[in-house]
């Protein structure tokens, strides 16, 4: 009879940690959305880069300040 309990109250704190993992999941909506930046490519090196880290001047597009000079 020892072994039969053992399983019931293994098989029993198995089910609890099972059900509290489920219902203690919450939606992750902490995660980082991505954002949809269009690439632009510059126009001395032809590198694409996201346009919100571009550098736009004059109508053209620069992805350092090294292209700028």
């Amino acid at each position: 009879m020892g072994i039969i309990k053992l399983i019931i109250i293994v098989l029993i704190v198995w089910l609890g940690i099972s059900v509290w993992r489920k219902f203690r999941k919450t939606p992750n909506n902490n995660l980082a959305q991505p954002t949809t930046n269009k690439m632009l490519s510059c126009d001395v090196c032809k590198t694409h880069i996201p346009e919100n880290e571009a550098i736009i001047q004059n109508g053209q597009v620069f992805c350092s300040k090294k292209c700028l000079r």
